[in-house]
């Protein structure tokens, strides 16, 4: 493993180092307890020897995985193995990973945290491997069964469907439809005028959640109903921080588990909401910075907006941040050391 690249640590509560910028910590598997503080924007993880990571698991391969620092964000890419990485409840060959989030590779489970965590989430105790496997079981069968319902829909469906009665399941979804819509014209016509929900409001909502698991759908299990709530909790307490960000991931694997969730998916809009604010404040700030002379500065909040905008790389407005970027940094290259602070 190469030094420069990754330390290993034995004792979980190692506090931030000397350019550290991610770290990874092993919470199931033959190393598990071990701790990898990543220093570069790029590191392989794999069995074999040339591996920055090296991962003592006889069920992944020598080369393995690779993590890497983009302008959008940390990536994992797959690098041909023979088992993929199991990620949110399916095989995949990369995606993107978002900082306190966890994929498996062989029979070990990985966490990953941005440096930028606080100390205290970045020395917290390791996760417990039989919940993380249980929730990880959860979506995947939860994904199993959406799955399964649209095929057999897609299969019974008759010649002269039009002509029924229309499914309980659609007068169910348009129920829901209608409920959600009324609850955006009013958040419209009657703002909130604080960005943030106040102290009384946060309390009072984290006690509503429990009667509102009476109105999930039968289908939905115990187990799957608590996994998804799990997700909620953490994306609840994360837009409570105002890390929308992370807010919005948590709550979107809320509803891949359990799509009836209704306080993830009304938090989910906001969240949105608040990320699309924060892009404009970060584009109003790098033109601004752009047209005093402050480059680098500029090159920053495009990165950071460009960042928030990961999932949508198709927005005209990342697309604009990006080619922004790209053109500071050409600008950069050609000045004097130093210039363009």
């Amino acid at each position: 493993m190469s030094s420069t690249k990754v330390l290993r640590y034995r004792n979980n509560e190692v506090p931030r180092q000397s350019g550290e910028v991610g770290r990874l910590r092993v919470i199931k598997g033959p190393d598990q307890g071990v701790i990898y503080l990543v220093k570069a924007s790029s590191v392989t993880l794999g069995r074999g020897e040339e591996v920055d990571i090296l991962i003592n698991d006889l069920k992944a391969s020598r080369s393995h995985a690779r993590l890497d620092f983009t302008t959008e964000g940390w990536v994992m890419s797959d690098l041909g193995s023979a088992n993929g990485i199991f990620f949110h409840g399916q095989y995949v060959r990369n995606f993107p990973v978002v900082s306190g989030e966890h994929f498996t590779i062989g029979e070990s489970i990985f966490e990953f945290f941005d440096a930028n965590e606080s100390t205290r989430v970045l020395t917290a105790p390791l996760r417990p491997a039989a919940e993380v496997d249980h929730m990880d079981q959860a979506l995947a069968a939860q994904r199993m069964k959406i799955q399964g319902f649209s095929k057999a829909a897609h299969e019974a469906q008759p010649a002269n469907a039009g002509k029924k009665k229309p499914p309980i399941v659609l007068i169910v979804a348009g129920l829901a439809g209608i409920y959600f819509c009324f609850d955006d014209i009013k958040a419209f016509i009657d703002p909130p005028t604080n960005q943030k929900p106040p102290a009384q409001q946060v309390k009072k909502e984290e006690g509503e959640h429990e009667a509102l698991s009476s109105y999930l759908p039968v289908g939905v299990s115990r187990d799957v109903e608590k996994t998804a709530e799990q997700y909620y909790r953490q994306g609840f307490r994360e837009f409570r921080e105002g890390n929308y960000l992370r807010a919005k991931a948590q709550f979107e694997l809320a509803l891949q588990v359990n799509p009836s969730h209704q306080q993830a998916r009304h938090y989910l809009l906001g969240s949105e909401k608040e990320i699309e604010n924060e892009i404009k404040l970060m584009i109003g700030a790098a033109q601004k910075a752009t047209v005093a002379g402050r480059l680098r500065e500029a090159k920053g909040y495009y990165e950071t907006a460009m960042r928030l905008m990961y999932y949508d790389r198709s927005n005209p407005d990342f697309i604009e941040c990006e080619e922004a970027a790209n053109k500071i940094k050409n600008e950069l290259s050609r000045m004097p050391a130093g210039s363009g602070e």
